[in-house]
């Protein structure tokens, strides 16, 4: 692959934004538990979803589903960049109340109204998003994305009330220090909501866009990117999130990024 120039930077009002510069870079195929949001800034970026290869220019708007497969790759001299950051499916459903999660099928677009919110967003990198104006846009995100893409369609079976209940318990306690993924069971979750564990995956899955196995997994990878970014040894950061031990961590760290903790540790500035 040749030296490896890429690179990532975070933005540090802790809203999650990232820019990034990618060289002779690929990343694994991989998936997240948010949607993703991002503008392309330089060059083209390349990537698998949803079955076909997508491409997109300057200026155009990439938005990635919920739990949905994808890759990313610099082609070889010719590097990319774009600011992105990720949106969590649950304040998406607090909008939405109890409709299904709208996905754009393309993954990419150039819409004006999408354009306009990445660049509210993303554009003002250095300037910190303050909390009414991030929920503006939240809002004007959620239900653009639900106007323009016409799949979301409401549950008629689904209890959004009990699946917010199993969120705000899981939230709760993976706050606590050192819960082991043994400590989570579906007939936990089915007693906190009343229902037959398998109800409780289904109507999880479609109201927040992953199961819950996966959503308590992206959260503790999601805390171990934050400290490694933060300069916390491979050895503690996999302690501290809970996990069996630093290869088990690694596995699915790079489920969720599309790279190791390690490559994370060299492309974070």
């Amino acid at each position: 692959m040749g030296k490896n120039t890429s690179w990532i930077k975070r933005a540090k009002d802790g809203s999650g934004r990232i820019e990034e510069y990618m060289s002779d870079f690929a990343y694994a195929p991989h998936k997240h538990a948010t949607y993703a949001l991002a503008i392309t800034t330089l060059g083209v970026q390349h990537f698998n979803y949803r079955g076909q290869l997508r491409h997109a220019l300057p200026g155009e708007v990439v938005i990635l589903h919920p739990d949905e497969v994808h890759d990313g790759q610099a082609l070889p001299g010719r590097p990319f960049a774009y600011r992105g950051m990720t949106i969590e499916p649950y304040q998406v459903q607090d909008i939405l109340q109890g409709a299904s999660l709208p996905f754009l099928e393309s993954g990419v677009t150039k819409l004006p109204e999408f354009v306009l919110l990445a660049k509210a967003f993303l554009a003002d990198f250095e300037q910190p998003l303050d909390t009414l104006e991030y929920q503006d846009l939240l809002y004007s995100f959620a239900t653009c994305l639900q106007r323009a893409t016409n799949n979301s369609k409401y549950h008629k079976t689904t209890n959004y009330q009990a699946m917010k209940l199993v969120k705000e318990y899981l939230d709760d306690e993976l706050h606590a220090q050192h819960i082991a993924f043994s400590a989570f069971n579906l007939d936990k979750l089915a007693c906190i909501a009343n229902y037959s564990k398998w109800q409780v995956t289904r109507d999880f899955r479609a109201l927040y866009g992953t199961t819950p196995y996966h959503y308590v997994t992206l959260k503790r990878v999601h805390k171990a990117r934050t400290l490694i970014e933060q300069g916390v040894t491979l050895t503690d950061v996999a302690m501290q999130c809970a996990f069996a031990d630093q290869s088990h961590m690694n596995r699915q760290f790079k489920k969720c990024f599309g790279f190791t903790p390690k490559m994370c540790v060299k492309l974070s500035l």
